[in-house]
């Protein structure tokens, strides 16, 4: 497999993690069209391990009609993460369209609004 491939152990797989990142996320990025959430990871007794970013994507039908844009939405989004995962190592991070992406014409607004957010996480990161 080509090492810029999005790979399992870069997802977010189980509800359960999907639930945990909810939960736990202490970093949000949020515009009309997509809102960035990330938590750090950590295992069972609570340790921060150092594994790799992951990454979920929540894509509903209710903002993106056709499936043409939900997948075009979440291979902007794959794409963007995949340049920016060294920087967000040890995080998971959902992705989650909103009403906003299905106006979207330009396939760079979505890609320009996810550097903001990786950049806006890497900076709260920081901090805390």
């Amino acid at each position: 497999m080509a090492s810029g491939a999005f790979q399992r152990s870069q997802r977010l797989l189980t509800s359960r993690d999907y639930q945990v990142t909810f939960d736990k996320a202490r970093i949000r990025f949020s515009t009309p069209v997509l809102l960035v959430l990330a938590a750090e990871q950590t295992d069972q007794g609570g340790q921060l391990p150092a594994g790799p970013a992951r990454l979920g994507l929540v894509v509903g039908k209710k903002h993106l009609k056709r499936a043409v844009d939900r997948n075009r939405f979440k291979r902007l989004a794959r794409e963007s993460f995949r340049h920016h995962q060294q920087l967000l190592e040890g995080l998971d991070i959902i992705v989650l369209a909103r009403a906003g992406a299905g106006r979207v014409e330009d396939d760079r607004e979505i890609p320009q609004l996810l550097d903001k957010a990786w950049r806006y996480i890497q900076r709260k990161r920081l901090k805390n």
